[in-house]
């Protein structure tokens, strides 16, 4: 393949003519992969998603160009984010999760209570006797608990049995079931229960806090406080950054070329028409839960195309602006993570590339970004870290009298 020429028209139009050699039968990816690289190399960014057209010895690809735009002020761009303190219910809560992790564990021949481990063999079908996804269990091990991977009803049958017994119940499978010929529908499971392993959550005092690393609870609530506030910051620092971004984006005035956001909004009908087929539903049935006709869903499409691409170009700018680009080896890397080692697996390497600059650029604005605690989130980290100075001297004094 070469590139037999270029051409661009005022509206930010770009096609590139392909020439193949003879016998060749490139596929759309590879056409695509050859156009993006030869567009870095003449230093054109392209701008959005393409069409191929094949006539005889030659392949039409249409795209577009980056469009010149007059950025912001990318430096010193600062905000403040305001963090909620944990309750003492979250505390309370996440202690309970790590107790969970310290389970004391036994086996003997007393009934199963809830919360045990339990291994099963269990056969079940729905009241006409359709077996279903799921219906079959042998040397499976199941949590005794709500939310767990058996039905409430199942569990609750298995306790009080004890190693050997056996069990029947009839149960009405949850709506949200996986398999969605049974959802909703009762199904009658039979089953022994082959082992059982009792747990007990252990007490919550100054020792469980040690096989933490802490000297008493008081530190251990401190620690799960400081980890709650610092999953509380770094969430709060994500979604200004994002509406930063955005801002940015707003702030930025650029007539983007129509055929982009054409482009990008048939891409968008497509994966949406794709997401309908896969979960079994039509677009007339989809268009009635929305309460919209076919027209204003295409023109809420059309809308967030134009949004996207206008971030999509905003970004790619900064990136040109500030010379970044991406390197072969990052390429490779993010189609390894893509595919997951699928074999065949087809990628669109010109809008991975537009994808990884578009990262490269956001990263750039938001690693100058000034993000700080308002005031009053400040204070109540003052006044927190004053109590557990006082609550540790307490604590110490406490242990030397004893």
């Amino acid at each position: 393949m070469r590139i037999e020429k270029w051409v661009q028209d005022s509206a930010g139009r770009l096609d590139a003519v392909v020439l193949l050699d003879a016998r060749e039968e490139p596929s759309t990816v590879q056409v695509l992969e050859f156009v993006d690289c030869q567009a870095g190399i003449e230093k054109i960014w392209l701008l959005g998603r393409a069409t191929l057209k094949r006539e005889e010895n030659r392949v039409l690809v249409r795209t577009c160009v980056l469009p010149a735009m007059e950025l912001p002020q990318l430096e010193g761009r600062t905000a403040e984010y305001r963090l909620k303190q944990p309750t003492d219910a979250q505390i309370e809560q996440q202690l309970q999760a790590l107790a969970q992790t310290r389970m004391e564990t036994s086996e003997d021949d007393k009934p199963a209570r809830a919360g045990d481990l339990v291994t099963l063999d269990f056969d079940a079908e729905l009241e006409d006797g359709t077996r279903f996804s799921g219906s079959m269990g042998r040397d499976g091990r199941y949590h005794l608990a709500v939310g767990e991977e058996l039905p409430e009803g199942v569990w609750q049958a298995v306790v009080g049995k004890k190693a050997g017994d056996g069990f029947q119940c009839r149960v009405q499978l949850p709506y949200t079931y996986e398999d969605k010929r049974a959802a909703g529908k009762n199904a009658v499971y039979t089953g022994w229960v082959k082992k059982i392993v009792h747990q007990r959550m252990p007490e919550l005092n100054d020792t469980f806090a040690q096989s933490f690393g802490q000297e008493n609870m008081s530190a251990l609530r401190a620690i799960i406080r400081d980890s709650f506030l610092e999953q509380e910051a770094g969430e709060a620092r994500r979604i200004i950054s994002q509406r930063m971004l955005h801002a940015l984006s707003d702030e930025t005035i650029v007539e983007l070329p129509q055929l982009a956001v054409e482009l990008e909004a048939e891409y968008q009908w497509r994966q949406l028409e794709n997401r309908l087929e896969k979960s079994g539903i039509s677009l007339e049935s989809h268009l009635r839960r929305l309460h919209k006709t076919r027209e204003k869903l295409d023109a809420s499409i059309r809308v967030h195309a134009a949004e996207d691409m206008k971030l999509r170009a905003v970004f790619l700018a900064v990136a040109r602006q500030e010379g970044l680009t991406v390197s072969d080896a990052e390429t490779e890397a993010a189609v390894r993570a893509t595919t997951q080692g699928r074999a065949g697996a087809q990628i669109d390497r010109m809008q991975l590339r537009q994808r990884l600059c578009v990262e490269k650029g956001m990263r750039y604005v938001t690693e100058r970004m000034a993000l700080k605690p308002d005031q009053l989130t400040a204070l109540h980290l003052h006044l927190q870290a004053l109590f557990d100075i006082c609550r540790n001297i307490f604590d110490f004094l406490l242990c030397n009298r004893a």
